[in-house]
Order: C-alpha cells, then sequence, then structure tokens
C-alpha cells in the first residue's frame, strides 16, 4: 500500500496504489486519517492505482469520510477500477461516499 499526496486548490489529492485488506489497512489509515484530523478536509483520494479492497479497506475510507465530514469537509473517491467499483456498489458505500470518474469532477464534488 502506498499513499501519494499532493496540493490542487483548496483540496488534497491522495493517490493510493496496492491492496487495501486487512494486512494493509493499518498503514492505509495511518496514511489517511491523520491527513484529515490536521485539517485536510477537502480529499479526493484517487484509487486508480488500488486492486483490491476489502471490508478493512472500506471500514478505514468511511472513518476518512466521517473524519472530513466532521471537520466540515468532505472525502470522494476516484477513478475505480471495475472490480474495485463493484465492491462499493455491492457493500452499499457508494451511497455513502461520492464517487466520480475523474479527478476533476472528485475535485468539483468536494468544493475545491
Amino acid at each position: 500500500m502506498d499513499v501519494q499526496e499532493s496540493a490542487s486548490g483548496s483540496a488534497t489529492l491522495l493517490r493510493a496504489a496496492g491492496r487495501v485488506d486487512s494486512a494493509s489497512s493499518a498503514a492505509f489509515e495511518a496514511a489517511l486519517l491523520p491527513r484529515i484530523r490536521a485539517g485536510a478536509i477537502r480529499v479526493v483520494l484517487d484509487l486508480s492505482g488500488v486492486e483490491y479492497v476489502s471490508s478493512a479497506g472500506l471500514r478505514v475510507m468511511l472513518m476518512a469520510a466521517k473524519a472530513a465530514k466532521a471537520g466540515g469537509g468532505q472525502l470522494a473517491l476516484c477513478c475505480l477500477s471495475p472490480m474495485v467499483a463493484e465492491v462499493f456498489r455491492v457493500s452499499g458505500f457508494s451511497k455513502i461516499i461520492p464517487i466520480l470518474g475523474t479527478e476533476t469532477e472528485a475535485l468539483s464534488a468536494v468544493g475545491a
């Protein structure tokens, strides 16, 4: 699991790569949540490099979305592979966390 950060206007863009499963979810959480708690409340998470998401990964993303919302912001996801998008659809998370096709759309969704 690797997470790279860049800024885009008033938003934080995070690009994740690898698998987000029980073995890597703690590292994913450690990369994501402290940034949000430190004030990055408009967050776009680009999952184009993520090949698999388990329930442990979904839990981390839900925690991140709640943390961003608590700070007055929002988390949006973008660029999901068909397999990862299916996990979000089947789990119902696609109704909880905004999922957009492109980074530009996701940045707009979080108010960047």
